[in-house]
């Protein structure tokens, strides 16, 4: 039975704006894309600092820091059918996590205190536990910060890597393309074991 559902926050709750900017260097220079990813890479483990990651990415750019900064700050954009179907959920009794590959503090900079608390029942950064999706023990470190098992969980993510990476562990999973099908099919997972 669903007890909880996880979700992922940049591609499904906040518009991800470094995928559009990695898209780009994918098509103009390949290698460049690579050196961002791995500091972005370093940065979601923990292992560098946002202002280091800024700063190191801002000089691969050719741009300033603050430059690049408001490039992603003004590209990501809340989806409010996702946060009013949250508080929906906790509503009707399901666990909500929020669980992302990002550096720490990353999320505390995009939601109040006031939105984590109303949202989530757990919120795990991958910087602040020192492993990413897909790798198995951050999907079970989230299950236990929610008190229930991995089968009990569904994972809604818009990258099919991390969906995997939670049906690996034993958990249902939704591949995010847009709020209206993944509600469509979360729905659908619920209602069939109620």
């Amino acid at each position: 039975m669903v007890r909880a559902i996880l979700f992922d926050c940049f591609g499904v709750i906040i518009t991800d704006a470094l995928k559009v900017v990695i898209d780009e260097l994918n098509d103009s220079n390949p290698a460049l894309a690579r050196q961002v990813m791995d500091i972005i890479h370093a940065n979601n483990r923990g292992l560098i600092e946002v202002s280091e990651s800024n700063q190191q990415i801002a000089e691969l750019l050719g741009i300033g820091v603050d430059e690049w900064r408001g490039r992603i700050e003004h590209g990501e954009v809340k989806d409010a059918h996702v946060l009013t179907y949250l508080k929906e959920l906790r509503r009707r009794g399901f666990k909500t996590a929020l669980l992302s590959n990002v550096g720490r503090d990353s999320l505390t900079r995009r939601f109040s205190d006031e939105e984590l608390k109303t949202h989530f029942d757990a919120v795990v950064a991958s910087g602040e536990v020192g492993v990413m999706k897909p790798d198995p023990e951050i999907y079970l470190h989230t299950a236990e910060q929610l008190g229930v098992t991995p089968e009990q969980c569904v994972m809604v993510d818009d990258r099919e890597t991390h969906c995997n990476g939670a049906r690996a562990v034993g958990m249902q999973s939704i591949c995010y393309e847009n709020f209206f099908e993944a509600h469509d099919e979360l729905e659908q997972l619920i209602n069939a074991e109620r």
